[in-house]
């Protein structure tokens, strides 16, 4: 299957910068740079062009602090678009080599940037409809696409790079509609007694809870995702689950200026870009810093990308296999300054998003992998501090994530590619 989707993106890549091979439209591009698999972004070919890829990730994640989209769809969002982007910068590299050298003989190369611009405007178009974001994108894609006079750039176009990133977003919106995200809010009924699972106590009553079949969409990776339903947590009432109890009802009672600095820190509640868009936004500013190419920023975020989202499904397939209590539903004592999550406690969504987010970039900038990692600890740990969950929950919850991003981080180009099945 990796070779068939290479082969299709291959194939629209070389089929689309030929029909327009003619055209006289220039645009700003990078350098393009052999794809080779598996890399370390911080020693990465570089540009001083900022990537097409970063600018339109944060526009995604402005998208989803507008729309106030949840964690799970969230890292879904950020995940077709990061794939959709690398399958463009693939694409163009694939017609590139098909064209030989750039300007040899007049030839024109598709633009990169617009090809990347494309691909996620025409995935963001598909996840959110509304006017006012139709509006938004067609004028960031615009800016996208606006053809350069510079020399350097006079071999590259921008016509052919649309139709290659057009063309890969069919491939990315296809798999999007098959995924099973849409029945992801479905009924769901918490086990009995109340008083040893998670149950409705909201005011006014929610009966339904987040996504509960979110643990149900199709994974990009290929991964059992019931794997990650053991170990199971600690039995209500045993030693272990009463000995977590009772450290967030300690913290609870003796919580700090400074406790509550840090949970605000990774707080990332409604209307924000939530915890997948702050890995997202992290592994943006290390780009940034580290000036990587078009294609290194877009498989740097494809890498993120995939791990977040399948990180999210196993998080929510393990909460509403085990429906397991919060805090302050055991022990009314417990306070919750920051807010109450509407769905199960184990594990810590925070803790999935952290062990995710720092296991894929810590290792993708390895000078930086300690305070990485540090930071992916400090976020789960931040929901116990917040007596929204148990210790037990953030260490499953990195594990869960951690274990996730070495599957992502093993991807070569062409496996990456292959997820577009």
């Amino acid at each position: 299957m990796p070779n068939t989707t290479l082969r299709r993106i291959a194939a629209l890549a070389v089929s689309a910068a030929a029909a327009t091979a003619c055209s006289d439209r220039p645009s700003v591009a990078s350098p393009v740079h052999p794809l080779t698999g598996s890399f370390d972004a911080s020693s990465s070919s570089k540009t001083d062009a900022p990537t097409t890829s970063v600018r339109w990730n944060e526009i995604a994640r402005g998208l989803v602090a507008s729309h106030n989209t949840n964690g799970p769809m969230a890292a879904r969002v950020y995940g077709l678009v990061s794939v959709a982007q690398f399958a463009a910068a693939v694409a163009v590299d694939n017609a590139d080599r098909a064209h030989g050298p750039s300007g040899a003989g007049g030839v024109k190369h598709p633009a990169m940037q617009a090809a990347i611009a494309r691909a996620s405007s025409d995935v963001l178009s598909k996840l959110y409809t509304d006017p006012a974001t139709t509006t938004l994108l067609a004028s960031k894609l615009a800016d996208d696409e606006v053809g350069s006079t510079l020399p350097s750039v006079k071999h590259v176009d921008v016509e052919s790079g649309d139709a290659i990133g057009a063309a890969v977003a069919i491939l990315v919106n296809a798999h999007a509609a098959a995924d099973g995200a849409s029945a992801a809010d479905c009924p769901a009924t918490p086990p009995l007694p109340a008083s040893q699972f998670w149950h409705d106590d909201a005011n006014p009553p929610n009966q339904q809870p987040q996504l509960p079949c979110f643990g149900k969409v199709r994974p990009w990776l290929d991964i059992d995702i019931a794997q990650f339903r053991s170990p199971e947590p600690p039995a209500f009432g045993s030693p272990a689950f009463l000995a977590g109890l009772a450290e967030v009802r300690h913290i609870s009672d003796t919580r700090s200026a400074e406790q509550l600095a840090t949970i605000d820190k990774w707080l990332d509640g409604n209307n924000t870009f939530t915890p997948p868009g702050h890995w997202n936004l992290i592994a943006s500013d290390l780009i940034a810093r580290h000036n990587l190419s078009e294609e290194d920023a877009a498989r740097t975020l494809a890498t993120l990308g995939v791990a977040m989202m399948d990180t999210h499904i196993a998080c929510w397939d393990r909460k509403y296999t085990y429906w397991e209590s919060r805090p302050w539903m055991v022990d009314p004592l417990i306070t919750t300054p920051r807010g109450q999550p509407h769905h199960p406690a184990n594990p810590s969504g925070h803790a999935c998003a952290g062990g995710a987010g720092s296991g894929v970039i810590a290792a993708l900038f390895p000078a930086e992998r300690d305070s990485l990692l540090a930071l992916g600890d400090e976020e789960g740990f931040t929901t116990v501090l917040s007596g929204v969950h148990y210790r037990f929950d953030v260490e499953d919850g990195l594990r869960i994530g951690r274990s996730i991003a070495a599957h992502s981080l093993a991807l070569g180009d062409r496996q990456l590619l292959g997820l577009l099945r």
